[in-house]
């Protein structure tokens, strides 16, 4: 009789969990303001296979892998999240999702969240900051690579030696044309000087 009645406290337990999933996350949320993410994570997944639409849930649970520093399930989660018809939490999302894509150095990736984010919300300010600094990492990072080997025949005839013939050519077009510009500079000073009045 007293396994009886364990076994129909838990089962109840279970029903009571079942029916309700927002109490699951709700505890789901007690156990991440507590630091116990893994705890935390197991509850969301509890509220998910009760009610896989629960995008609360779905984000509750990206926030408690990124947490973990488990950014590519964080990610996942982050970007089912982001389908919710509820605006607020589609641009917290899509926030989140670039934070944690910046943190996998996919800074393109993440610049497109953050802008899809300030679409959503225009007034948040997080957003336009990390917005801000994952564009200068990347023009950063742009700047340090190595420029892309020549492929085109422009390059090649840039990295091809000049001959002698062609260099004293080059040289004589130039000279020509300075000689040009102080002829013309000459006279346009000498019609611009104004007539002494005596």
């Amino acid at each position: 009789m007293k396994y009886l009645f364990i076994i129909l406290t838990i089962c109840f337990c279970q029903f009571a969990l079942a029916q309700d999933p927002n109490t699951t996350v709700n505890k789901g949320n007690d156990s991440y303001r507590k630091g116990d993410y893994k705890n935390a994570i197991e509850l969301y997944k509890t509220a998910l296979a009760t009610d896989a639409k629960n995008k609360a849930a779905t984000f509750n649970m990206g926030n408690a892998y990124s947490r973990l520093n488990n950014n590519a399930d964080a990610e996942k989660l982050f970007d089912d999240a982001a389908v919710s018809t509820d605006n607020n939490l589609k641009a917290k999302a899509l926030y989140n999702k670039g934070v944690v894509q910046v943190a996998q150095q996919k800074l393109q990736d993440a610049i497109g969240s953050f802008k899809q984010s300030l679409l959503l919300d225009p007034t948040d300010e997080e957003a336009r900051e990390n917005l801000q600094k994952a564009l200068i990492e990347l023009r950063k990072q742009q700047q340090a690579a190595p420029p892309p080997p020549a492929n085109n025949k422009k390059q090649q005839q840039k990295n091809k030696p000049l001959n002698k013939d062609l260099i004293e050519q080059k040289l004589n077009e130039l000279r020509d044309k300075e000689k040009q510009l102080q002829k013309r500079l000459q006279q346009k000073t000498n019609r611009q000087q104004p007539e002494k009045d005596w």
